[in-house]
């Protein structure tokens, strides 16, 4: 029943955000790399991510894959977040928002036996990006999750830009 009305809530939600997806400036952006940590369950994380372009103005869409080890579990995920970039003075970006994470979630059990489920569960992120190099940009980020993938990851990351 759970799983049910988290699939609903999410179907509404993606239908309301069409109009928006429609208006937008989609596009390939830029592609890189992310590690880091993750809680409850403890894990290294490591991950790919593509920036897709902007739903509106300072509004970015940049989905990721990860793969978290550790902790007696393996996690995949697909995590599609929507980022508000705030406009500062310095060279600073930083950014704030949330998404959608989908993640298999597998556990190992005692006596070689092991326990798998599939979750979709809310994140909320904030983060902090600079520029490194001519095309490309570093980025710290703080996420919090609300399901049994992660309560927390804290990544650090290098985005190339394509464009």
């Amino acid at each position: 029943m759970q799983r049910m009305r988290s699939s609903l809530i999410i179907g509404c939600l993606l239908v309301l955000a069409l109009p928006a997806v429609a208006a937008a400036e989609l596009g390939f952006y830029g592609w890189g790399f992310r590690v880091g940590l993750g809680d409850d369950p403890d894990q290294f994380i490591f991950g790919i991510h593509q920036d897709l372009g902007e739903l509106a103005p300072r509004v970015g869409f940049q989905p990721s894959l990860e793969l978290g080890l550790g902790d007696d579990h393996t996690i995949v995920g697909v995590t599609l977040p929507i980022h508000y970039r705030f406009e500062v003075a310095s060279g600073a970006k930083p950014y704030v928002g949330g998404g959608v994470q989908v993640a298999w979630i597998e556990r190992d059990l005692p006596r070689r036996r092991s326990d798998s489920e599939i979750e979709i569960a809310p994140v909320l992120s904030g983060g902090i990006g600079w520029r490194a190099f001519r095309s490309s940009e570093l980025f710290l980020e703080l996420a919090l999750g609300g399901g049994d993938a992660h309560s927390a990851k804290l990544f650090f990351g290098w985005m190339f830009r394509a464009r």
